[in-house]
Formats: C-alpha cells, structure tokens, sequence
C-alpha cells in the first residue's frame, strides 16, 4: 500500500499516544475506493490493512471489493487483533476464517445502530470465543456540508443541525457473551474495558468453532489469500518475457 500524509498523520497520533489503532477510511487505490481498516501499533508502525469483501447495499455502487490477501491477524502484546467492517461481520465464512487465524481482540468498526446490532457483537463474542471491540459513528447534521453540497435523499425536510444522523451503539462484548461497555448512544465519547485473555481460554474449554467443535470430516472452509489481480502477466514456454502489446520491447525496463 503507497501511504500518505493522512497515514503518517494517524500513524503519528498512535506512536504519540502509545495506543494501538484500528482505523476505518476510504482508501484510493489508482482509480478505484475501497472500504478499508488499517492497523497501527503503539511505535507508530503503520501494520496493514483489511480491505472490505463485500461493501454493503449501495455502497456497491462506488467502491470497490476487497479480496483474501486482506485479511490480517497481527500478534501484538496486547493479544491477536484483526477486523472486519460493518456488515461483512454477517457472512460467517468470514468470520471463520478470522477464528481459524486465532484472533483474540475482534475490532468491529460499523455504521450500523439498528437494535440488533448489539446482539450480532454478542452472537459473535461467543461464537469466536474472543473480545469483540465495535466502535460506531455518532454524528449530527452539522458535521456535513452544508446543502446543496450534501443533501440527504429521501427526507420530506432538510434535517436541522443538530438532528441526530446516526446515534452511535459502540460496545465492547467478552468471550461469555458479557457486555463490558456500552452501548453507548448518549453522544461521543471512550467505551473502555480491561480484558482478560484468560477468559478467551476458559471459552474455548466450552467451545471452539474451529478446534473440537468442528467437523473437518464433514465441514471445511478453504480460504484464498492470493491478491485478486484484474490483468497479470506470464512468462512464454521459452523463458521469455511477453514484450508490451503494440510496442517494440525495451530490454531495460526488465533489469
């Protein structure tokens, strides 16, 4: 990934605060957007990045899918922390697969407040038998533009500013499927908890989806974690390198 300045600015803030960071943004690559979680640590060491598999509804219609070779799991002091964004949380094979790579710290980022949300992080938390850490937006009219830069579609009225756009539900759920923090729908604010990675042990003694409560024999995921390229390029049966389509080949570019 070709970092920017708002990378560097993020990373900055992580090493100053000493905190690590799961970070959702709209991520540019050429001329395509993907929904993206990045991943800092407390040094200030940009770690990678998590692209969304499948943007959820609409937003189908301008970014981009992501594909296996994002789908990260990094060990820190803290426990193994990975994400996944908004709704891919519904697809269970997704999340399989973050439970076969032994993630501990599940980080949830969302913009979903809907009621059942809070019971898919619990659903989750024990399924997984981790931490799951779901942080949402709260935010009011005024933090858009103004009209007619942005509007909202399907309203009768424009919103006043300080009407409410979505009202937040962060959560932070345990392995038993104990609400730690939140939801908070108060307005902007920290959730924190302190977690015990003990717990996680004491969870999978019961149940472990990918571990003795699995059935290999009758149930198996097969997850493929090569970059989905649109266009690659092979070599000949001879050896030789396929010159550029409509151009005379320039040795030079291949040293």
């Amino acid at each position: 990934m070709h970092t920017g300045p708002e990378v560097s600015r993020l990373a900055s803030l992580a090493g100053k605060y000493k905190v690590f960071l799961v970070m959702g943004v709209v991520e540019r690559a050429g001329y395509t957007l993907y929904n993206t979680a990045l991943f800092f640590d407390p040094l200030g060491k940009f770690l990678g990045k998590h692209r969304k598999l499948v943007p959820t509804a609409l937003e189908r219609t301008f970014w981009g899918f992501g594909d296996g070779s994002t789908l990260p799991v990094f060990d820190t002091p803290l426990g193994k922390i990975g994400a996944l964004l908004c709704w891919e949380n519904k697809m269970p094979l997704a999340r399989t697969a973050m439970y076969a790579k032994g993630i501990q710290i599940y980080c949830a980022p969302t913009a979903d407040a809907s009621p059942t949300w809070v019971a898919s992080m619990t659903h989750i938390a024990l399924e997984g038998g981790c931490f799951v850490v779901s942080a949402n937006q709260f935010c009011r009219r005024k933090d858009y533009p103004p009209p007619p830069e942005y509007t909202f579609g399907g309203l009768d009225e424009e919103p006043s500013p300080e009407t409410v756009v979505c009202p937040g539900g962060s959560v932070i759920v345990s392995p038993s499927g104990t609400v730690l923090a939140g939801p908070n729908f108060e307005g902007e604010g920290l959730v924190t908890a302190d977690l015990d990675l003990g717990e996680i042990v004491r969870a999978k003694f019961d149940f472990d989806v990918v571990g003795h409560y699995s059935r290999r024999e009758v149930l198996s995921l097969v997850v493929k974690t090569d970059p989905k390229s649109a266009v690659s390029f092979t070599a000949s049966a001879d050896g030789e390198r396929p010159a550029s389509a409509g151009k005379k080949r320039d040795d030079s570019v291949y040293k």
